[in-house]
């Protein structure tokens, strides 16, 4: 799950016309909607936005065993070069994915 920000022209309460507006998406939920001009946002609550990180890391690890199988299957020699440092490193991945997901 990765952090992605995106522009949308949107209508602001704040300013009451349209205007660009950066989209903060955790995963596929969003996050944070801010005004670029006078940098109004809306916030999704805390509590939400763990919950959703939650539910998307569940999946995540539900559907596991199906990627690697495809992997597997798609190339066996390309997933057993990379399994060694994947396996090394995904703790560190993750640590760092979830630091950047508090520091929002």
């Amino acid at each position: 799950m990765g952090i992605t920000k995106m522009q949308a022209d949107l209508y602001c309460g704040n300013c009451e016309k349209n205007t660009l507006h950066e989209v903060t998406y955790l995963g596929e939920n969003i996050e944070k909607i801010t005004c670029m001009d006078c940098e109004a946002y809306l916030e999704i609550s805390e509590k939400l936005a763990y919950t959703n990180y939650a539910a998307e890391m569940f999946t995540r690890i539900a559907t596991k065993p199906v990627r690697m199988t495809k992997e597997i299957n798609d190339d066996l020699s390309k997933f057993l070069y990379s399994i060694p440092f994947r396996v090394v490193t995904k703790p560190y991945r993750m640590i760092r994915e979830f630091k950047q997901f508090k520091k929002l």
